[in-house]
C-alpha cells in the first residue's frame, strides 16, 4: 500500500505543470494583444499605403439643357463625359516608397515597445522567482525555530530555563511567524505582477519552474544586432525623407485626361482634353521639397545621438552590473562564514548554556539579515541586467 501511495505521488510530481521562463515568453508573443495588434497594423499600413497610391476614380460627366435656335426651332441638348487623373509614375513610385518607410518606421517602434515589454516579463519572472525563494528559506527558519521552541517550552515546564529566556523565544517565535506572513504577501503580489504584464489567462494557478533563471556573471555574452529597433526605425524615416525630396522634385505631379461627346441643336461635337498642372507656377512643392530636407537632416541628428545615448547608458549599465555581481560575491562569503563557521558554535553554547538566549536570537536574525541583503542584491543585479537588455536591444 505504501509503495503504491509513493508510486502515485511521483506519477502527479511528474505530470506537474511547471511554468519556465520560454514558455511564458512563448505565449506572450502569441497571446499578448501587443504583439497581435503589432501583426494587424503591418497589415493595416500596406493596405493604408496600396490605399493612397491607387489610381483615382474614374469620373462620370453628365450635362443636360434645353436650347432654342435662332430659327425658333427648340430642341433637347445634352454632353456626356469621362474624365480621369493619372500620377506621375515617378512620384507615385517615390510617394509609396515614403509611405512604405514610414510605415515601417511604426512597425518598428512597436516592436521596440514589445522588446521592453519582454525584458519587463524577464525581470518580473526572476523577481517572483527569487521572492519565491525567500518564502521557502524563511518558511524553512520559522519551522526549525518552532522545532526548538517546542524543546525549549518542554524544558521551561521542568524549570529547566528561566521565564525570561522562554519569553526571549516566544516573542521570536512571533515574530518569524509575521515576517514569514510578510514574505508571503510580498510573493504574492510580485506573482500577480508579472500575471498582470502578461494578461494571459492561460498562465494563472501555474507554479514557476525558476530553475531557468539567468546566470549572475561578471563578464556578460550575448547576441547583439549590430543595428537597434530605434536606429531602424530612423533609417526608414531618413528613407522616406529622401523619397519625398524626389518626389517634391518635379514639373508636375499628376495630369488628367478628359474626352466628352456633345450634341447640341445644329452640331454634334467630341473633344478630347488634357489638364497638366505646372509646378513651376507656385512654391508649394519647393516648400515640401524644404520639409523634407529638414525631416531628414533632423532624423540624421536624432541618429546620432541615439548611439551615442545607448553607448554611454550601456556603459553606465555594465559598471553598476559589475558592482551588483561583486556584492552577490561579498555578501555570499559573508553568508557562508556565518552559516558554516560561525551558528554551528553559536548553536552548540546555546546548548551547553555557555551562550544566552538573547545571543543565540541576535545571531540569527543577523544571518536572515545577511540572507534578506543578499537576495536584494540579486534583484538589483537583474534589474539592471534587464535595463541593460533594453537598452542594447537584447533579443535572445
Amino acid at each position: 500500500m505504501k509503495s503504491l501511495f509513493f508510486l502515485l505521488i511521483s506519477i502527479v510530481l511528474l505530470n506537474a505543470s511547471s511554468l519556465g521562463l520560454k514558455k511564458i515568453l512563448e505565449e506572450l508573443g502569441s497571446e499578448h494583444p501587443l504583439s497581435n495588434s503589432i501583426k494587424a497594423y503591418a497589415d493595416a499600413y500596406e493596405a493604408q499605403a496600396r490605399a493612397q497610391t491607387s489610381r483615382k476614380a474614374l469620373q462620370l460627366s453628365l450635362k443636360t439643357a434645353y436650347a432654342k435656335s435662332e430659327n425658333e426651332a427648340s430642341e433637347q441638348e445634352y454632353s456626356l463625359g469621362l474624365q480621369q487623373k493619372f500620377m506621375n509614375p515617378n512620384v507615385k513610385q517615390n510617394r509609396l516608397k515614403s509611405i512604405s518607410y514610414q510605415n515601417d518606421a511604426k512597425v518598428l517602434e512597436l516592436k521596440h515597445t514589445f522588446l521592453r515589454l519582454e525584458n519587463d516579463v524577464r525581470l518580473l519572472y526572476h523577481l517572483s522567482c527569487l521572492d519565491q525563494k525567500t518564502v521557502k528559506e524563511y518558511h524553512n527558519s520559522y519551522l526549525a525555530f518552532k522545532t526548538l521552541y517546542a524543546k525549549k517550552e518542554k524544558a521551561y515546564s521542568y524549570g529547566e530555563i528561566s521565564k525570561k529566556e522562554f519569553l526571549q523565544l516566544h516573542i521570536e517565535l512571533d515574530r518569524l511567524k509575521n515576517e514569514y506572513k510578510h514574505y508571503k504577501n510580498e510573493a504574492d503580489i510580485s506573482r500577480q505582477d508579472l500575471e498582470t504584464k502578461l494578461l494571459l489567462v492561460s498562465i494563472e494557478g501555474e507554479e514557476l519552474l525558476c530553475t531557468d533563471m539567468y546566470k549572475v556573471t561578471k563578464e556578460l555574452s550575448f547576441r547583439q544586432s549590430d543595428t537597434s529597433l530605434k536606429e531602424e526605425s530612423l533609417n526608414k524615416k531618413i528613407q522616406s525623407a529622401q523619397s519625398d525630396l524626389k518626389r517634391y522634385d518635379t514639373l508636375f505631379d499628376s495630369f488628367t485626361l478628359m474626352a466628352s461627346y456633345e450634341e447640341e441643336i445644329d452640331t454634334n461635337r467630341v473633344t478630347f482634353g488634357l489638364f497638366l498642372p505646372l509646378n513651376f507656377t507656385s512654391s508649394i512643392n519647393e516648400e515640401k521639397r524644404a520639409a523634407a530636407l529638414y525631416r531628414k537632416s533632423a532624423f540624421e541628428y536624432e541618429k546620432k545621438g541615439l548611439k551615442e545615448q545607448i553607448s554611454s547608458e550601456a556603459d553606465g549599465l555594465k559598471k553598476t552590473l559589475t558592482q551588483n555581481f561583486e556584492d552577490i560575491e561579498a555578501y555570499t562569503s559573508m553568508l557562508k562564514q556565518y552559516e558554516d563557521e560561525l551558528m554551528p558554535l553559536i548553536e552548540r553554547g546555546y546548548r551547553l548554556g555557555e551562550d544566552s538566549a538573547i545571543e543565540y536570537l541576535l545571531s540569527q536574525r543577523e544571518v536572515w539579515k545577511l540572507k534578506k541583503e543578499l537576495i536584494q542584491d540579486y534583484k538589483n543585479y537583474y534589474a539592471t541586467l534587464f535595463k541593460l537588455y533594453s537598452v542594447l536591444e537584447i533579443k535572445e
